[in-house]
């Protein structure tokens, strides 16, 4: 019995000790953030834009809603460092690393009813590639300062 009591403490003082360890003095996490940088195709931007709002602003709005995402973003880059550079850049605001995880899943219905179904939306996936390039996809820990 003695033994089982000793093996139970040392479990309890090694699972504290992790987390203890896993705080850091400097910062309190915060949610999670996935930026994604686009490059527009020449002459593309109003339909790109057009496009942000008749499809993927209203999913994100019902992303939001549902409690998937606690926000979006978009971002503009008023001065290019050269010609590939992003011109627009989209964040989305996760409430924690599980959430970003499960948003393919719990997400695909609100992204079928929007579009009226799978294939439509894999069909509209495919237009965007025309119309801009992905230049790079990020994600950042979101922290407050102590």
């Amino acid at each position: 019995m003695r033994r089982v009591i000793s093996i139970v403490v040392l479990t309890a003082t090694l699972l504290m000790a992790s987390a203890l360890l896993a705080q850091n003095p400097n910062y309190e996490v915060g949610p999670v953030w996935r930026v994604t940088y686009f490059s527009i195709k020449p002459g593309q931007g109003d339909v790109f834009w057009k496009d942000f709002r008749e499809n993927i602003k209203p999913i994100y709005d019902e992303f939001k809603k549902a409690g998937y995402i606690l926000e979006y973003k978009a971002f503009v880059n008023p001065v290019a460092d050269h010609p590939h550079d992003w011109d627009v850049a989209v964040g989305l605001l996760y409430p924690n690393w599980a959430a970003l995880d499960q948003l393919d899943t719990k997400g695909a219905s609100v992204v079928a009813k929007h579009y009226g179904g799978r294939e439509a939306a894999i069909e509209s996936g495919k237009k965007r590639s025309e119309i801009r390039e992905v230049v790079a996809s990020h994600l950042a820990r979101e922290v407050s300062v102590k």
